[in-house]
């Protein structure tokens, strides 16, 4: 199939999304708050996104996202250039830390951390499948409230206090799906580094390089579809805990705390069989493997942490709200969140 160049007579239509939040996680609690986009109000293509969020363990998470042209509108089509913004505050009263290293031991000692990050890309489509970006990051991290004795978190951990982080990147990325929100069918491949420089008043300096490939084919009909994901990083340098590489969240081993798995390298493999159940409302099956190194030099087939479950995805226009049951040796998680994990 042929795709069609940019062109900014096309896609002009005003829409929006509106989704109250009531939910449960097994990281925060019971939560509550609403996500919602405005797309094409002033006949930009542009695209404002806002995530306002609480919950009963502590979390207030804020999320605004600027895009023009939006991301799902210039998918497949060449442009020139689009500009992405992203704002981020997030505080949790009750955060984990389980030490670095693939085999740290789970414990239930919570702790107040909180951060701040703001993040603005530029990119440009050479082609309507090939697309470079650049971009600049910020974020500044607050860790208080923590007892030493418990043993596992301290000042001599790279990243506690109080800290901030500027760093300067490139992604290149090939991409064929059909859809950004909800993709059937398409590959992605997307390479990024990134380096922090104490020049824009980093306190760490350290470079990361990070490749992701993602394979979505229809089966039977356009919406059973077979996701496979491949995932991996490496980091060098004096980098926080909070930046380093991870297997535990809502977006990564589904069935393990929050940041369960923490070190320089990680690979992650995970696949999802996506299903429609009735009008809006589709169920997936998936599974998640994964495991961290100091550096891929150690890397090997033995210890790797896996997780299965089953979760339901609501399709909206703008956007996908999904919840996920994982299951590991180390219990049962649920989460909910916005957007397909991959």
């Amino acid at each position: 199939m042929q795709l069609s160049a940019w062109n900014t007579n096309v896609d002009k239509q005003r829409s929006h999304s509106v989704f109250p939040v009531f939910m449960y996680d097994s990281d925060i609690g019971f939560g509550f708050g609403g996500k919602g986009i405005v797309k094409n109000q002033f006949q930009k293509d542009e695209s404002f996104d806002l995530i306002l969020f609480g919950s009963t363990r502590g979390e207030q998470w804020y999320v605004f996202t600027f895009s023009v042209p939006d991301f799902e509108i210039r998918q497949g089509k060449r442009y020139p250039v689009s500009l992405d913004v992203k704002l981020e505050y997030d505080k949790l009263l009750k955060s984990n830390f389980f030490g670095i290293g693939n085999d740290s031991q789970d414990n239930d000692h919570t702790f107040p951390r909180e951060f701040v990050k703001m993040e603005a890309a530029l990119s440009r489509a050479f082609t309507e499948r090939f697309i470079g970006e650049c971009f600049v990051r910020f974020a500044h991290y607050s860790v208080y409230g923590y007892d030493p004795a418990w043993g596992t978190l301290s000042t001599s951990v790279p990243g506690a206090g109080e800290t901030s982080l500027s760093a300067v990147g490139l992604k290149i990325r090939f991409d064929t799906r059909d859809s950004q929100i909800n993709p059937r069918r398409g590959i992605r491949i997307e390479v990024l580094s990134e380096k922090a420089v104490r020049i824009l008043g980093s306190d760490w300096g350290y470079a990361k390089v990070r490749f992701e490939a993602s394979v979505y084919q229809s089966l039977f009909n356009r919406n059973h579809v077979l996701a496979v994901r491949l995932w991996s990083q490496q980091i060098d340098g004096n980098v926080p805990y909070e930046e380093l590489s991870k297997i535990g969240d809502s977006w990564t081993g589904r069935g393990y705390k929050a940041d369960r798995f923490l070190d320089k390298a990680m690979a992650l493999a995970s696949t999802e069989y996506r299903l429609p159940v009735f009008r809006k409302l589709g169920c997936v099956v998936f599974m998640d493997i994964g495991r961290v190194w100091p550096s891929f030099s150690g890397f090997g087939w033995r210890k790797w942490h896996e997780d299965g479950g089953v979760g339901l995805r609501y399709y909206l226009e703008n956007f996908v709200v999904r919840l996920d049951v994982g299951m590991s040796k180390e219990g049962t998680r649920v989460f909910i969140n916005f957007g397909q994990v991959f």
